[in-house]
């Protein structure tokens, strides 16, 4: 047995194992033996059919391939153990295989773990935005309306109104004036913002109230479409009408609301709570597109990494499994991606391995970096959210605020090799 190991151009080798057929011939008892262990024949027992038998038994097809997979096992685990110190992953892929002259050649591809190449030192130069947020007054008090919406009780209302919630009974008739679908939507806050159609046909109409639309798929919102085709009319039915009565956020409905154990008991302490709560998540979402934008410079130049098809493939899996989760099953991402097509479905799931392969190269190349600039990251560890870009941060800006900063107080940038220095 012949066997080649080369260094490819993807995070990947190419490997080759080359056997003769008289090789071939000397596993072929051991691999038939393998197939007797599964084999039932009536008067035999289990894994005690003589192996000619055996052989009659199984296609020939599945007896040279059965083959071939034991002796490039065996290869590719000698030049494993021979090459200890490369970090290889997955498995192996892409394989090729040619027959000629009594040898079987077989090539294919084993990835390994990423190497970040560093050219020269002009990383170092690069600077890091400093970060300053700021909550303002309407952010608290849309903050403080939502909760208002979320604990709101509702009374019966006779008429539509723009803050009202209704619900409609829709009922779709084909040209003979025929009953061909029912169904139920909603009628509310977003609806009325989303689209000028709703306040023009339903403002000011009453409950029990019958609107009769021509239907045009092209003019109605989404909720107003038929499920299946024929519809000439719509007929809207306006089947119950709820005003929306927002609690007033005093002290005793904050307590009421949430208990007198809560963090918060006045209506200042929930203002002051919601305030740090918006800081914090805009601290973190500036943290996170600062550190990027810092490696994407960083990875310019000349800090580069290349992604090897395993880690790009089992990220891609993860990153569509979610997309399953947010539509309700994979059936349903099946569904939307017959529904805009073929061309677009592939254009969708390249863009999503795209994004995948840059976040595993932004990911290795901050690891790179904090190794660079003596950052003691314990990999292995779980970290609270967002430890390593914040001390990234920290090393090259300053240590974050809880509060807001104005410009002219927003922390000078430091390149990475200033950093060292005063290291």
């Amino acid at each position: 047995m012949d066997k080649k190991l080369a260094k490819a151009q993807q995070s990947n080798y190419t490997i080759t194992i080359s056997f003769s057929d008289e090789e071939k011939n000397g596993v072929r008892s051991h691999v038939l033996q393998h197939f007797a262990k599964d084999m039932n024949v009536p008067g035999f027992r289990a894994g005690k059919v003589p192996l000619h038998i055996v052989e009659q038994k199984v296609s020939p097809e599945y007896i040279s391939m059965a083959i071939n997979e034991h002796l490039i096992n065996k290869g590719l685990q000698a030049l494993l153990a021979e090459n200890a110190d490369i970090k290889f992953i997955g498995e192996p892929y892409a394989f090729d295989t040619k027959d000629e002259k009594g040898t079987t050649t077989v090539t294919f591809s084993l990835d390994v773990y990423p190497e970040v190449d560093v050219k020269g030192k002009n990383w170092s130069a690069v600077k890091m935005d400093g970060i300053s947020v700021e909550a303002t007054e309407q952010e608290v008090e849309d903050s403080l309306l939502n909760i208002q919406k979320n604990y709101a009780d509702y009374k019966d209302a006779g008429v539509v109104a723009l803050d009202t919630i209704s619900k409609l009974g829709l009922e779709f008739f084909d040209a003979e004036d025929k009953s061909i679908e029912k169904g139920t939507t909603y009628l509310g806050e977003v609806e009325f913002a989303e689209d000028k159609f709703w306040a023009k046909t339903f403002e000011g109409k009453k409950k029990g109230e019958v609107i009769e639309l021509k239907y045009d798929e092209k003019k109605l919102p989404a909720v107003l479409k038929a499920k299946h085709e024929g519809a000439k009319v719509l007929k809207v039915t306006i089947q119950d009408v709820k005003q929306i009565v927002l609690p007033e956020l005093n002290d005793e409905m904050i307590v009421k609301l949430f208990g007198k154990d809560a963090e918060v008991k006045t209506n200042a302490e929930l203002r002051e709570y919601i305030k740090k709560e918006i800081l914090k998540q805009k601290q973190e979402n500036s943290l996170i597109q600062t550190v990027e934008n810092y490696l994407s410079e960083v990875k310019k130049s000349g800090v580069e990494v290349i992604i090897p098809k395993t880690m790009v493939d089992q990220e891609l899996k993860v990153r569509m499994q979610n997309l399953e989760k947010r539509f309700g099953s994979a059936e349903k991402v099946a569904e939307y991606f017959s529904q805009i097509g073929e061309e677009k479905a592939k254009e969708f799931v390249e863009g999503i391995q795209s994004a995948a392969k840059e976040s595993l190269e932004k990911f290795f190349i901050l690891n790179k970096v904090t190794e660079l600039l003596g950052l003691t990251i314990d990999w292995n560890n779980e970290q609270e959210p967002l430890f390593v870009e914040k001390q990234l941060y920290t090393k090259l800006v300053g240590p974050l605020s809880e509060a807001s900063e104005s410009e002219e107080k927003k922390p000078a940038r430091k390149t990475a090799a200033k950093a060292k220095k005063q290291d």
